[in-house]
């Protein structure tokens, strides 16, 4: 299979070990999870999201909140983490954020 740590670039000393990115990266990524619940998540663990998950987490939300969750507390934090973590993402990850944003409005 495929390494685990591929697209993640390097590791990110304030983030959790690349085991627990995974298990977040999976809960992000469920079928039926919602925009609350990822922002629960996010407002829970976020601080230790490595760059990959913080895109995921706005790419996702964007696709299930769009504007209704544009007013949220949260989704400001969840910018805070992103211009924090900028350096660290990759083009899909700009990609995902970008579109992520200008669907919360």
């Amino acid at each position: 299979g495929r390494d685990p740590s591929y697209g993640r670039g390097p590791p990110d000393p304030e983030a959790a070990p690349l085991q627990r990115q995974i298990v977040w990266g999976k809960e992000i990524t469920r079928r039926d999870i919602t925009a609350e619940e990822i922002l629960a998540l996010f407002e829970k663990d976020g601080h230790l999201f490595d760059a990959r998950n913080v895109a995921t987490a706005v790419h996702r939300v964007g696709k299930f909140g769009g504007r209704r969750v544009g007013s949220d507390k949260r989704l400001r934090s969840l910018a805070r983490a992103c211009a924090r973590k900028m350096s660290r993402f990759n083009c899909q990850g700009i990609s995902n954020t970008a579109w992520g944003f200008a669907k919360t409005g």
